[in-house]
């Protein structure tokens, strides 16, 4: 049940962050939607864990602005990353670091940020090349990854 409503919330949360950051945008700028899954068996190799999650990426013009959501994490997060380029199953180089001193977030958090991305950044994004992962003090190489895919 508690998870149920942990759940609930978080979708929740993320959706209204969504909004906030639309009406921050300029009237005349594209968003691009970009959303994925996190899961340890998105991993390469896969890695057993309940920690679920899933991340919302808007982009307008330059800037990325994002949301991730993570719960039943076996440890705290250390790290939040965003890797390119890569085909489904592979791994890759960091190209944005979306955090790591924000401090005990616990196993369960929601996390949201902005960043300026590049010409070359924007392409890969776009292409469905990049993907996010959560490392932890339980799994340093990641326990949640999920590929980043356009969904408008």
């Amino acid at each position: 049940m508690l998870t149920a409503m942990i759940r609930g919330l978080f979708g929740s949360g993320c959706l209204l962050m969504l909004v906030l950051i639309q009406l921050g945008q300029p009237a005349h700028a594209e968003t691009e939607r970009y959303n994925g899954v996190l899961r340890g068996d998105n991993l390469a190799p896969p890695v057993d864990t309940d920690g679920l999650g899933s991340v919302q990426l808007a982009v307008v013009g330059e800037e990325l602005a994002w949301i991730v959501s993570f719960y039943d994490l076996e440890s705290p997060p250390t790290a939040v990353q965003v890797y390119d380029p890569d085909g489904s199953g592979e791994n890759a180089n960091v190209l944005l670091d979306l955090g790591k001193d924000w401090g005990d977030l616990g196993r369960n958090n929601i996390m949201a940020g902005k960043a300026m991305l590049n010409t070359d950044q924007r392409t890969s994004l776009s292409s469905g090349k990049l993907y996010l992962l959560v490392r932890t003090q339980a799994h340093p190489d990641g326990e949640l990854r999920a590929q980043l895919q356009r969904f408008n």
